[in-house]
């Protein structure tokens, strides 16, 4: 492939600063590089795995798709463009004592996110196309995009795009495909390390790191909608917020202890003109003391419960 070319359009609000953190939103590559290697490596790792032996094999994966100090640099060239309208919002809309502000770039604008080949290379790794469709599907882009800000849905694609695009007529069929399309990342990172002549290992029980694999991620859709991505985003924080839940470590809360990155990530999903909770979550270890992955358990059931929820991605397998 010469060229990868999505465009997408926000459907949460963008928080993409630069040096002032709450000056005006800068489209800048190097922030969707750094999520789209997020998203790569748990593609990488959940089918090399992350024991010792396998971690030499995962850097070089990565770094022949985003580069590395050792072997140089990106094949690749990432851009995002366009000329969004911006506004300012908050980014903690559950917490009423919370009432700062940052600026950014509203729901319902569109952006173009193109990927092409750095010279001296003529095409770009077909891979890609997955880390591109696993990132929009699950991930978000910017500040508090682990919890519904930053989502985006692809609008449309290139006519090369590896996969087939994700249908956001209904939730009915956006759910039925959602199962296809997951599969379909790993597909195509498995016929990228056997061009690159690696071998598939193991994982570590939990793994060191976010990987895609149906023992250590879940995905939850939520069938019941919403009439507007603030009361999507509302309905959610009311759960996790709730007593049973409020400040566990097992959400990347901290309380006496260092902090680490939530393993939950929320998606709001924009169908027609309904929007859906989409929840993503790794078990993956903790730099300290293992938390209660059974807390966690239960509030993916809850939320199951409460918003008619169906996983399509690692619903068989308890977390203890």
């Amino acid at each position: 492939m010469s060229e990868l070319r999505l465009t997408l359009e926000t459907v949460t609000p963008l928080f993409l600063s630069g040096a002032d953190p709450r000056g005006k939103p800068e489209l800048r590559a190097s922030s969707v590089r750094g999520t789209l290697r997020f998203w790569l490596r748990a593609l990488l790792g959940g089918i090399i795995g992350d024991t010792p032996d396998k971690l030499n094999d995962l850097r070089r994966a990565e770094a022949a798709v985003f580069g590395s100090t050792q072997l140089g640099a990106s094949p690749v060239v990432v851009k995002l463009t366009g000329n969004p309208q911006t506004k300012n919002y908050r980014p903690l809309p559950h917490n009423p004592n919370k009432t700062f502000t940052f600026q950014g770039i509203s729901p319902n604008q569109s952006l173009t996110l193109t990927v092409t080949p750095r010279q001296p290379y003529q095409s770009i790794p077909e891979i890609i196309g997955g880390v591109l469709l696993l990132w929009v599907l699950c991930g978000g882009l910017g500040k508090r995009s682990r919890r519904g800000f930053g989502s985006f849905i692809i609008s449309s694609a290139s006519d090369d795009f590896p996969i087939e695009l994700p249908n956001y007529s209904n939730a009915q069929r956006f759910c039925e495909q959602l199962p296809s399309l997951l599969e379909e990342t790993r597909c195509l990172t498995k016929s990228y390390l056997q061009k690159l002549a690696l071998s598939p290992g193991t994982l570590s029980n939990p793994p060191r790191f976010s990987v895609l694999h149906k023992h250590y991620t879940k995905i939850l859709f939520c069938k019941n909608s919403f009439n507007s991505w603030e009361e999507a985003m509302k309905s959610f924080w009311n759960v996790l917020r709730s007593k049973q839940y409020h400040n566990a470590r097992i959400f990347g809360f901290t309380e006496n202890t260092s902090r680490q990155a939530s393993p939950l990530h929320l998606r709001i999903v924009k169908l027609g003109k309904a929007y859906h909770l989409l929840i993503t979550v790794f078990c993956v270890r903790f730099s300290e003391q293992q938390p209660s992955w059974k807390l966690m358990e239960e509030f993916l059931k809850e939320n199951k419960q409460r918003w008619n929820g169906e996983f399509v991605f690692g619903g068989d397998v308890t977390w203890e």
